[in-house]
């Protein structure tokens, strides 16, 4: 039907391969605006599926913005795509694998804390690691104990690549990828490499808030660029000022949770082109998206205007130090050279544990195990908002990741959050990662990541008091 055939041969579920297909015939204009789709019965009857791997599809695409669902009447294609472009899907790295041997250089009592950004750390493989450890200390070469290739372990760059291309449909040789001490190495790492040519930044406002004093410290003008459901309101920008990247969460903004659509996506690389300029994509979240499948990268857009910032802090936990980078071909250079000058490395042998942590599909597992007690915990804290606030609590965002963002509409703007603790309990205010101040004060971020089920509940009960004793209108 429409030319989708489906494999179940292949290494990606049977959801992804819809997705991608669909992607692929809307962005090379095979589907044009306002078509129609099958029913979802009808669809699923024709591939002998089940019905709800077609909606789980056609619900991905509706929050990337490729498809609109018009209640009672369809799905239909969604406008303002441009064709033409490399498909998210479409193999562009092909120039990548034919060139292999390009020479490269080397608390507080019982307070409960809905703290942002830290996984589930009890639930850390620490016997698996400690086994993957000793394996690699074992094995590793005596070269890998020296200070070894600027750039990472091969080993690990090398399932980093296969791990990417699987779960995110990238295209990058191991050449392109570039092991940091996680994530803010590796923007400081941009921000240094880049300052000769750049010297400002657009930032989504609100946003995460070590990138702005990372850019900030390296000498960087900060330009703010605000956001909505979707993301970063691209379309508010003027003009693109010379001398500027571009810093977006696209795949999950931080802290709103939305994912940018395919057609604010296009026009970011389209104003990187004619900019000649870069997108940094901070990929912060990305393996935890809780219904449907991630979302393909900002990278496989134009792989030469974006470079892709990927983590093990959320995936695993911050205390290992691991992150990367995927570069274009021409900047792995000056990077590599910058990073050889400061003398900074990460250390080998847990770069040689994660890779066969990786190989032996450990970290698939762990992530599927972890998305399940994300979205449990997730439902959980969303009922628990809902019992004590009704519709009070706007919840805002896409069901990824490991927060939600809540505007508290009854109490007053100004609202010190932090006087919560007083309370047994902490939270944390949006306007604390806003660049301009004075738009979220009524916002507060609630991390479930690294939270006991069983304190849920009775955060959200002490976060009630706090509100109806200090800062509610209308309880």
């Amino acid at each position: 039907m429409f030319g989708i055939q489906l494999d179940p041969a292949l290494d990606m579920s049977i959801t992804a391969q819809l997705c991608r297909q669909i992607r692929q015939k809307i962005e090379k204009s095979e589907f044009g605006e306002g078509l129609r789709l099958p029913p979802t019965r009808k669809l699923a009857a024709e591939f002998g599926i089940a019905r709800n791997v077609v909606i789980d599809a056609y619900e991905q695409l509706i929050a990337e913005g490729y498809l609109i669902g018009q209640s009672g009447s369809g799905t239909y294609v969604a406008g303002g795509i441009r064709a033409g472009l490399p498909s998210a899907d479409e193999d562009v790295g092909h120039e990548v694998e034919r060139r292999t041997d390009e020479p490269v250089p080397p608390s507080p009592g019982d307070l409960i804390d809905f703290e942002i950004g830290t996984p589930d750390l009890r639930q850390f493989p620490r016997q698996l690691w400690a086994k993957y450890l000793k394996e690699a200390a074992e094995a590793m070469p005596n070269g890998s104990f020296d200070y070894g290739d600027i750039r990472g372990e091969e080993s690990l760059r090398r399932e980093i690549s296969a791990y990417l291309h699987r779960t995110r449909g990238m295209r990058c040789h191991p050449v392109q990828i570039m092991i940091v001490s996680g994530s803010s190495e590796g923007f400081a790492l941009i921000a240094q490499t880049l300052r000769e040519r750049f010297d400002g930044v657009y930032l989504e406002d609100p946003t995460i808030e070590f990138t702005q004093h990372i850019f900030r410290g390296a000498g960087y003008r900060i330009s703010p660029v605000a956001v909505d459901n979707a993301g970063m309101k691209l379309f508010e920008l003027p003009a693109w000022e010379p001398g500027h990247l571009m810093l977006l969460t696209p795949s999950h903004q931080f802290p709103g949770g939305g994912i940018l659509p395919i057609q604010r996506r296009q026009q970011a690389v389209r104003l990187a082109e004619e900019a000649g300029s870069y997108l940094i994509e901070d990929d912060y979240d990305g393996d935890f998206r809780l219904k449907g499948v991630p979302i393909p990268p900002l990278q496989t857009l134009n792989p030469d205007r974006v470079i892709y910032v990927g983590t093990f802090s959320k995936t695993l936990a911050p205390g290992l130090r691991l992150g990367f980078l995927v570069l274009p071909r021409h900047l792995v250079r000056p990077v590599a050279d910058l990073r050889e000058a400061q003398n900074l490395r990460t250390p080998s042998w847990s770069q040689a544990a994660l890779a066969r942590f990786m190989q032996d599909g450990r970290l698939d597992r762990h992530i599927h195990k972890m998305k399940n007690t994300y979205r449990q915990r997730r439902q959980l804290l969303i009922g628990a908002l809902k019992r004590h606030f009704g519709d009070r609590a706007l919840i805002q965002g896409d069901e990824a990741g490991m927060h939600l963002q809540v505007e508290m509409t009854m109490v007053p703007a100004g609202v010190d959050w932090s006087k919560a603790q007083a309370y047994g309990v902490r939270v944390y205010g949006v306007e604390d990662y806003c660049l301009i101040k004075g738009n979220y004060t009524r916002h507060i971020l609630l991390g479930y990541g690294n939270l006991p089920e069983e304190n849920i509940e009775a955060g959200i009960a002490r976060l009630r008091e706090f509100i109806v004793v200090n800062a509610c209108r209308n309880c």
